[in-house]
């Protein structure tokens, strides 16, 4: 007995379970996904493909469910795009939402595509046949899908079937049902669809119509007429960011296994991608795959892809920081992923001066075969570049070899071009031709037509600051700096504009332009001394100076005059003077000062030590004489005449 109790409740409950089931239509999942051009992607990448399967199926669909092709990936595809609409409509009337909330971005054979879908819900008067118009704006003529049902009433229309109707147009039928229909219809831009309802006829009851449109296109809409429609958009697509991929020409650009398209000759491909994150995968033959992750949004995104060739063995983006200007120093980033780990890694610069290597922020050593020695990499990694730009502006381009060997000893060559532009001065920069010692002019003469800040900044070879000015620089006005240097010697010259977005560097060297034969010189009283220096002319004009030589025996100064020719290097040049007869002193010190012609400040100022002696004639006047020497050296004279008359004798 209670066996038999327990199998008559379980017939109850299976037939409670079929009888509550008949009238519910949902998705079949197969169990193999096959991936098609009509898919959704949901907002909520955490689900599963198991998780999503099981809510999928709980969906009741009403009369029309949707074919399903599979799910994976965040993914549902369907066989079709009339099945992909079904998806993306009304449930049902008595269930009047979205699957998934409307939670997802739609998919079709155009890529991602944005999706308008109107909720309708019309009434009307019983007894009575009322109708409305919908206008529909599109931007082009497509299909349309239209899902709808009555409740106590009447369709409008011909060719009634499955108890629906086309709505594009309307004549007799006085048939009240309660069903519903699927259709598709092509909807041309500007489409009017109309919306009749009666009641009376078989059910006296007000009778309503609902509907769910779906278009697949951004809509605008209106409607007229007697019957009352509420008109609710449910789903809006996501805003979409356009995205400029600039890579080799012939590079496929894809998200998942679906392809966005194929850069031109020119190597660009412009698309459209919902706002937000998505992972592109980039495929040329003869390349390497590569994989990016890129950020939509409002603001049209430029992305630069470098496809690395199959015999290379790193994948790199190059990336500059700020803009370039001339005599500066500009630095490229390099990032630097690995196809497979690579071994004795080792990275060479060529056409450019190289300033400084960092890898992993730690400064490389050049070593002695010019290279940069990296070491092994087996996964992404930072290589920054410091090198000085041409002191002229325009397109520039240098090369960047990075060798490396696999496990297996294969070498791997990446040659990498570097193009870069050098961007012009908003100022006029005017220096000295030739720095010397004292103050020499620097003028700026904006040409921008702005005002900013300027700051001038002078190290020495050790980086030491010398001295520093700033000024505002007004719009096409000119400002001179006076840079004062004391001593000679390697310098530079920085210069900072417009909060520093602007910088500069100019190598100023000073070269001692003066220097002394002998620091001392011998003389006799009354005799000619004189004072014999070196000076020099690296310049590629004529240079004109005047030299003085200041005696405490003399009260005015020995003054000379004299010019030097263009790249001339260390001509001596004599200040000769007489010795007065009555000094009472061993020893003087003259002082030499040399001058560029017009400048009150000399370029250079030293001293010689004057060593008065009453020595014979032979050594009156010697410059920089050594006076045992001479003596020593007389003597010699005087043996070898001694015997030379010796020898006339006989």
């Amino acid at each position: 007995m209670v066996n038999l109790i327990k199998r008559y409740f379980i017939f109850l409950l299976l037939l409670m379970s079929v009888l509550g089931s008949v009238n519910a239509t949902t998705p079949t999942v197969p169990e193999t996904c096959t991936p098609t051009d009509f898919y959704v992607v949901l907002d909520d990448s955490s689900m599963t493909s198991e998780l999503i399967t099981t809510q999928l199926q709980a969906i009741d669909f009403n009369i029309v469910a949707p074919s399903v092709s599979g799910v994976e990936n965040n993914r549902i595809y369907f066989s079709s795009k009339s099945d992909l609409a079904r998806f993306c409509a009304i449930l049902s009337y008595t269930n009047p939402s979205l699957p998934f909330s409307g939670a997802f971005s739609v998919y079709t054979e155009d890529g991602f595509t944005p999706v308008s879908v109107l909720k309708i819900y019309g009434t009307y008067a019983p007894e009575a046949w009322v109708y409305s118009d919908l206008t529909i704006n599109s931007s082009k003529s497509q299909l349309a899908y239209i899902y709808s049902q009555t409740s106590n009433g009447q369709y409008s229309g011909d060719s009634i079937s499955n108890n629906g109707v086309q709505f594009f147009y309307y004549s007799g039928g006085s048939t009240a049902v309660n069903g519903a229909q699927y259709d598709e219809i092509v909807l041309l831009s500007n489409n009017v669809l109309t919306y009749g309802c009666k009641g009376g006829g078989y059910d006296p009851r007000v009778g309503r119509v609902m509907s769910s449109l779906v278009v697949f296109d951004y809509i605008e809409y209106e409607y007229s007429g007697s019957l009352t429609l509420t008109l609710t958009e449910l789903y809006t697509p996501p805003e979409q960011g356009n995205i400029s991929i600039y890579s080799a020409a012939g590079t496929e650009v894809y998200e998942s296994s679906y392809l966005l398209g194929t850069t031109d000759n020119g190597g660009l491909l412009d698309i459209q991608l919902p706002m937000g994150e998505h992972t592109l995968k980039f495929i040329k033959d003869g390349y390497w795959d590569v994989f990016k992750t890129i950020t939509v949004s409002e603001n049209t995104s430029e992305i630069y892809v470098t496809m690395a060739p199959s015999n290379a063995i790193f994948q790199v983006e190059k990336e500059f920081s700020g803009n370039i200007y001339p005599n500066s120093i500009a630095r490229l980033s390099l990032d630097v992923t690995p196809v497979k780990t690579a071994y004795a890694t080792k990275l060479r610069v060529s056409g450019v001066e190289v300033n400084k290597v960092y890898y992993n922020t730690q400064e490389l050593p050049k070593a002695a075969d010019g290279s940069y020695i990296i070491g092994d990499i087996s996964s992404p990694q930072n290589i920054v570049i410091d090198f000085k730009t041409t002191s002229s502006w325009g397109e520039r381009t240098f090369t960047v070899e990075l060798s490396a060997t696999d496990i297996e000893g294969t070498a791997y060559t990446n040659l990498e071009t570097i193009n870069y532009n050098v961007l012009e001065l908003p100022f006029l920069f005017e220096a000295p031709d030739s720095w010397a010692i004292g103050t020499n002019e620097v003028t700026l003469t904006d040409m921008s037509g702005e005002s900013y800040s300027v700051l001038l900044v002078l190290y020495d070879e050790s980086g030491t600051e010398k001295w520093s000015s700033s000024t505002n620089l007004l719009e096409y006005c000119e400002y001179t700096f006076e840079v004062p240097i004391e001593d000679a010697g390697e310098y530079i010259l920085e210069l900072n504009a417009k909060s520093g977005s602007v910088k500069s560097y100019y190598s100023v060297e000073i070269i001692e332009p003066v220097s002394l034969v002998s620091d001392f010189l011998t003389a006799n009283p009354g005799k000619v001394a004189t004072v014999q220096f070196k000076i020099s002319n690296p310049t590629e004009s004529v240079k004109y100076y005047k030299a003085s030589l200041s005696c405490p025996f003399y009260n005015d100064t020995i003054d000379k005059t004299f010019s030097i020719a263009p790249g001339t290097v260390d001509k001596t040049v004599d200040m000769s003077f007489e010795v007065p007869e009555d000094l009472e002193m061993e020893y003087y010190q003259l002082t030499l000062e040399v001058f560029d012609e017009g400048k009150t400040d000399p370029i250079y100022s030293g001293h010689v030590v004057l060593t008065i002696s009453n020595a014979s004639l032979l050594i009156a006047s010697v410059p920089g004489g050594n006076t045992t020497l001479i003596i020593l050296a007389s003597a010699v004279m005087v043996i070898a005449g001694t015997f030379a008359a010796l020898r006339l004798k006989k």
